[in-house]
């Protein structure tokens, strides 16, 4: 069954929407690691500053990527050739797999851009809820960046219709 242009629109719209409340709960524990929980641990190195980014960066993504999946398996694909096996075990694990290639290309980018960026400080504050401006703007960045390898990795190997 071929999906109308109406449907894809709607799709889109849909996977837009869970994206958008999956990243929210993404960057809430992003923040909660990153901003709180890890600047506890009284390490100051700076090997341990690269090291919290990417495990908050990690933990953001998981819990996001699981509020991806029952979201998008419930309400985004609506129009699959196969309701059971898109949302199996398999097809979990293949949306985990698209998923971690994901969240690869969302550490090497944060991690290069973050590198990158010179000290940013807007509104005379060089951080946001106690994450700097480098780590969100860097964070936002490759959400976008992702958002279309999601879209199009699940839609091709996952939710085909």
């Amino acid at each position: 069954m071929k999906q109308t242009k109406k449907q894809l629109f709607w799709e889109i719209f849909r996977f837009l929407l869970v994206g958008g409340t999956a990243t929210v709960v993404d960057y809430f524990v992003f923040w909660l690691f990153d901003g709180v929980l890890l600047p506890l641990v009284p390490i100051s190195q700076t090997w341990w500053q690269t090291a919290s980014l990417i495990i908050a960066t990690a933990f953001g993504f998981c819990v996001g990527l699981i509020v991806n999946w029952l979201l998008s398996v419930k309400f985004v694909f609506r129009d699959v050739k196969n309701k059971a096996e898109s949302s199996s075990k398999k097809s979990f694990f293949v949306f985990a797999i698209i998923g971690l290639i994901g969240l690869f290309i969302t550490e090497i980018g944060v991690l290069a851009l973050v590198a990158a960026f010179p000290e940013i400080s807007f509104l005379g504050r060089s951080e946001l809820f106690g994450t700097s401006w480098e780590k969100w703007i860097a964070k936002v960045v490759m959400t976008c960046i992702v958002l279309v390898w999601n879209y199009v990795g699940r839609k091709l190997f996952i939710f085909k219709s």
